[in-house]
């Protein structure tokens, strides 16, 4: 499978992904923000564009839908519950079903909600693996999504611990946003000691700004993304969130403490 990511320059940063099939020659966009650059790429590849999903219904991942149905007339995928909310949105998708699938890949929806309660993500697997997850406004680079505009931060818990955490470390992480400057200032004030966060930093501000951006496994997110650390903190992360909300961790209750994180991220 061919992953192709785009930024955005938007106010919140987006970013939206072009995956190509080779196998059915079958194109897809996660997420369009802006059709014209989408529409620009595709023409100079030669390609049409079959398939969007949208991970949810908030407008920054679904404005560029209208653009580009009226080009292309793609299927537009979507959870069955945010039909309706998304433009042109035809095709619910529920978690275990398999797009852009050919005898060696394919793209598996996970239902994720949290974020808002119609968030699906993209697991891409090849000839059996797991080898990446496109998460729009879930998981980011070092930090999870908020909960404000229609989600629940213990929802957003559950399923960031229970279907991202026990992935593979290999596994590659496509977000919807560039937050990671921002999500490692986050991480460090809160666990200023961590080696990989810092060496972290040093790396994104080696990047051309706006131009390079990182694609991490999950193997280095289980060590600087706070949220993924719910389930056994360092001694630094639990006297900094006790500090900050009186709270101290129960290590029966990693989704509270995943909850105090976002409410402090809330606030930072």
């Amino acid at each position: 499978m061919e992953v192709f990511r785009f930024y955005t320059r938007s106010p919140l940063r987006n970013f939206t992904y072009i995956l190509r099939n080779p196998e059915i020659g079958k194109t897809l966009s996660i997420d369009p923000y802006d059709s014209v650059p989408i529409r620009k790429f595709l023409e100079e590849k030669g390609w049409n564009l079959d398939f969007i999903l949208n991970t949810h219904e908030h407008a920054d991942h679904t404005s560029g839908n209208d653009g580009l149905v009226k080009e292309y007339s793609p299927i537009v995928y979507a959870h069955p519950g945010a039909i309706g909310k998304i433009p042109h949105a035809t095709h619910p998708v529920k978690k275990g079903d398999r797009i852009l699938a050919s005898q060696n890949g394919h793209l598996e929806i996970l239902d994720t909600p949290g974020h808002t309660f119609c968030h699906v993500c993209l697991l891409l697997v090849e000839e059996g693996k797991r080898k990446a997850v496109f998460t729009g406004d879930t998981l980011f680079n070092a930090g999870v999504g908020n909960c404000y505009r229609g989600g629940e931060a213990a929802v957003l818990a559950k399923t960031v611990l229970e279907q991202f955490y026990p992935m593979e470390d290999e596994v590659l992480l496509y977000p919807g946003h560039d937050y990671w400057g921002t999500n490692l200032r986050f991480t460090l004030s809160l666990d200023p000691n961590n080696r990989a966060a810092i060496e972290a930093v040093k790396e994104y501000e080696t990047f051309a700004p706006d131009e390079e951006f990182p694609t991490n496994d999950l193997a280095l997110e289980k060590k600087i993304n706070v949220f993924f650390r719910c389930k056994d903190p360092s001694y630094d992360l639990q006297e900094k969130v006790f500090q900050k909300t009186g709270t101290r961790w129960n290590p029966n209750s990693p989704e509270g403490f995943f909850v105090s994180l976002r409410a402090l991220r809330d606030k930072w």
